[in-house]
């Protein structure tokens, strides 16, 4: 093998392994399931076939042995087959990133495929005709006199996207045109390249740098989404916390207390402790920016519920059922969901009424089901009602986004409410000892 050929095999096998790195890169990292992440990992993995094959034909071209033929046929064939592929790819990457950003007709990647499938079956038919390429009886590639058909087709593949590019230019960021621009220029350049000179590989060159671009473009995104996802759940807990902290709730504890240190002075100093750890567990939440034992959330559901007790009295009663609490959860969800039920249940009911916390595990969930018999609502209006958007909404995202859980509400005019939240067990960090 000539030096020129060794450079191009190691060039393509070390491209090869770099796609590798990304590939595992997007893998362990946030989200390799989604529909952007995984056209990406398809994108590389045609990159890489494209690459090795090439680097199998300028291992076996000029060797003289029959199966050194068959390998510089099979070589050359997807070569080209992968080169549509890989185009193909690119073109659904770019679509499926512009659709998230903007509206987008699937017909343009169509037309793409169409283009790429009819070089792919003109690919086929060169190995019969010869009208692309040839292997000489010395097992060299040569290009035959409708070479100029394959990257002509390539290219109007690569200009049609280029035109999508320039035309929803204006919703993408800066480090996103500066990515796109570049797979405009460096494919066109390459394959200028390939058709003046053969015999090196800008094409594969460009195609991995393209990638490789892309990836640090969409990482830098991905951060930039992370640290906006990161502020928002700042602020989340910022507004439930201003949201549990209700000034008429602090005068009436405050009297309360006041009311018991005649009365019940002992309890008086019990409540007062119980107030105290109610304000800190809302203070520390904000803090709290992963998933705290339930254990923890109980113990400040309890504080929550006894300063109500102090309050109503008899007109409240707290039944507690708990079979399982080796779970996590967002601080500041069941505290919220806990007052909602006795300021919108419990309180509205002629005589009060009962509330049932009750946890218990299922196949794959951990389930928190907070019941009650109060007056009942309707829910259409209460998750509309931007006096509880914050209590509602907030802990239902809170619960989606930290740790992928969901809750379910059904209400009945008359008989009560039922909140259920349910946590995937295999988002529950630790056992909690």
């Amino acid at each position: 093998m000539s030096t020129q050929f060794l450079i191009n095999v190691a060039i393509e096998v070390f491209c090869s392994i770099m796609c590798l790195v990304i590939i595992t890169c997007i893998i362990i990292g946030e989200n390799p399931k989604s529909r952007l992440n995984r056209a990406f990992i398809l994108l590389l993995i045609f990159n890489i076939a494209a690459m090795l094959s090439n680097a199998l034909v300028f291992y076996s071209i000029g060797k003289l042995q029959s199966y050194y033929f068959a390998l510089n046929y099979i070589g050359n064939f997807f070569n080209y087959v992968f080169n549509y592929a890989l185009i193909m790819c690119f073109s659904n990457y770019i679509y499926i990133y512009i659709a998230e950003k903007t509206s987008i007709k699937r017909t343009v990647v169509q037309i793409i495929y169409v283009i790429c499938g009819v070089g792919i079956a003109l690919t086929a038919l060169s190995l019969l005709t010869n009208m692309f390429y040839i292997i000489d009886e010395n097992n060299f590639y040569h290009r035959q006199s409708l070479y100029w058909l394959s990257q002509v087709l390539a290219l109007a593949a690569v200009l049609i996207n280029s035109i999508v590019i320039i035309k929803n230019r204006k919703h993408f960021t800066r480090m996103e045109t500066i990515a796109l621009s570049i797979y405009i220029a460096l494919p066109v350049i390459g394959i200028a390249i390939e058709l003046l000179i053969y015999g090196y590989v800008p094409l594969y060159i460009s195609s991995t740098l393209i990638i490789m671009f892309i990836f640090i473009g969409m990482q830098a995104e991905l951060s930039k989404a992370a640290k906006e996802k990161e502020l928002q759940l700042t602020r989340s807990r910022v507004a439930v916390m201003l949201s549990q902290i209700q000034p008429h709730f602090l005068y009436n504890s405050l009297a309360s207390i006041s009311h018991l240190c005649d009365e019940d002075p002992e309890r008086a100093k019990k409540v007062t402790q119980e107030f105290s750890d109610y304000l800190r567990a809302n203070m520390s939440s904000l803090e709290d920016t992963q998933p705290i034992p339930f254990e923890q959330e109980l113990k400040h559901v309890k504080c929550f519920l006894s300063l109500k007790k102090a309050m109503l009295g008899d007109a409240l009663t707290v039944n507690y059922d708990i079979r399982e609490n080796d779970f996590k959860l967002p601080s500041l969800t069941v505290q919220p969901i806990v007052e909602n039920a006795v300021r919108h249940g419990i309180e509205k009911r002629a005589g009060g009424g009962k509330i049932t916390i009750t946890t218990c595990e299922e196949d794959n969930n951990y389930l928190v089901i907070v019941s009650d018999n109060g007056v009942g609502f309707n829910i259409k209006l209460l998750e509309n009602s931007e006096q509880t958007h914050i209590g509602i909404k907030n802990v239902r995202q809170r619960l989606l986004d930290q740790c992928n859980g969901t809750m379910a509400i059904i209400s009945k005019k008359g008989i009560g409410s039922t909140v259920t939240i349910a946590i995937p067990k295999h988002s529950s960090e630790i056992k909690v000892e």
